[in-house]
């Protein structure tokens, strides 16, 4: 079967962050995916420059967090290590294994 470019991209970057998430900063094992840190939707390419390797929970989570857009990748990786530091992200919140949030209500 063959390699597409992306599938190469992916594996380029998740070597290049030593197999390491982009935003939560954890190995990834195999749950590696390819983020576009400019989504294609928005005019982003698969390019060397644009693609970085995330876990899955961190990339469904970045566009699952806010309805309609996508935070940019700076401040949503700021959100998860705040979080991961205040013990709400992934196995500082208990989730067994998982890297998503709790539920945080921001009112409180």
């Amino acid at each position: 079967m063959r390699t597409s470019h992306l599938q190469k991209l992916r594996a380029r970057s998740c070597s290049m962050q030593g197999g390491i998430c982009f935003y939560c900063h954890r190995p990834m094992g195999k749950d590696v995916t390819a983020e576009h840190l400019l989504a294609r939707m928005d005019g982003g390419k698969n390019t060397r420059s644009n693609v970085v390797a995330a876990c899955r929970g961190c990339n469904a989570l970045r566009h699952g967090l806010v309805p309609g857009a996508a935070p940019d990748p700076e401040t949503y990786q700021a959100f998860v290590l705040l979080m991961r530091a205040a013990g709400l992200w992934g196995n500082e919140a208990g989730a067994s294994g998982t890297r998503r949030a709790r539920a945080v209500d921001p009112v409180q």
